[in-house]
């Protein structure tokens, strides 16, 4: 009998993954270690996924490649608890049809009698770290972000959702309280009139590009657009800064590069770091707030020129741009 079987669970919130969890240890029997994993574990037994995400491309290569026992999670209270066809509704507390089913499905004739009154805690074995594989570039994330005709889109990476984004409003709804980071899985995918309604009641509702640089620039670990100090730069949308201490430092860099710049320039103009330039640019590079540009375009190496030609009428004007700009 096989006695441990590596289990996946994607699409789901943290507080409904933790109950599922629960659910599937109850209906296997003590003897049975689960080991929960990731899609880019080699061998998954069963693969426990949230419906919405079940034709995304990431979940039908996994399922194409292992052929793998798996279950569509669909909320519906009115036939929780039930399997039909290949679909498990919940939230459930019934476990008999899950039970019924790991056992014809996963386990040896046998494998589960007496099972169900064995209610007892029961060792997981922890999965080890690894390092996901994104299943598209960011940059292709963003593009289908910022298509108004794609309507309602929902992002996730290899934990399950993480937004609800209407591309044609560029509002976004996610948990107030959760703290969001992306990652090289990060995906997308449309979403169903059903889920967005649900979304929509339980969700708080942000505008879009405001979110998507909180986002961005909380994300450690996200591999940005390369980008150059010889390179020209003009921003043609603002972000919406969040009022901490950064906020002054972008609405002077913005202020910059929105007549068009080089970006050693405003590096120098500011006196910032080599990394707080080329981040600032590469997050607007991501997020589409602007364009590289070629020289004649530039018009901040103008300004700055007569600055230093001792024009200090130019210099003033300069300044209070920059004071309009920022509401000083």
């Amino acid at each position: 009998m096989k006695n441990i079987l590596n289990i996946a669970v994607f699409g789901l919130s943290l507080s409904t993954l933790d109950q599922i969890k629960t659910q599937v240890l109850l209906a296997l029997p003590s003897s049975i270690q689960v080991k929960w994993v990731n899609l880019a574990e080699n061998k998954i037994d069963l693969l426990l996924v949230n419906d919405v995400f079940f034709n995304a491309p990431g979940i039908q290569k996994v399922l194409n490649d292992q052929r793998i026992a798996y279950l569509r999670l669909v909320k519906k209270v009115e036939h929780a608890g039930c399997i039909i066809g290949d679909q498990l509704f919940y939230p459930f507390s019934d476990l008999e049809h899950l039970h019924e089913w790991l056992s014809d499905k996963l386990l040896p004739e046998g494998a589960m009698k007496f099972a169900m009154p064995m209610i007892e805690p029961r060792k997981t074995v922890i999965s080890p770290s690894y390092k996901p594989q994104a299943e598209v570039s960011l940059e292709r994330v963003m593009t289908e972000i910022f298509t108004p005709r794609n309507g309602f889109i929902q992002l996730y990476d290899a934990q399950g959702f993480l937004a609800l984004i209407d591309t044609r409003t560029e509002r976004v709804w996610v948990e107030a309280d959760k703290s969001i980071q992306f990652n090289a899985t990060l995906n997308q995918t449309y979403a169903t009139a059903q889920f967005v309604q649900e979304v929509m009641q339980n969700k708080e509702v942000y505008d879009l590009r405001a979110w998507l640089w909180k986002v961005v620039n909380q994300s450690t670990t996200l591999e940005l657009p390369h980008v150059e100090l010889k390179q020209n730069f003009k921003l043609e949308i603002w972000p919406q800064f969040e009022r901490d201490l950064k906020r002054k430092e972008y609405l002077k860099m913005a202020a910059c590069f929105s007549h068009g710049a080089k970006i050693n320039d405003v590096k120098q103009f500011l006196d910032l770091s080599h990394d707080r330039i080329l981040n600032f640019v590469s997050c607007a590079v991501l997020l589409q707030l602007g364009r590289f540009v070629d020289q004649n375009e530039v018009k901040f190496q103008e300004d700055t020129k007569q600055v230093e030609s001792g024009q200090g009428h130019k210099l003033r004007s300069f300044i209070g741009k920059l004071r309009k700009k920022l509401g000083l």
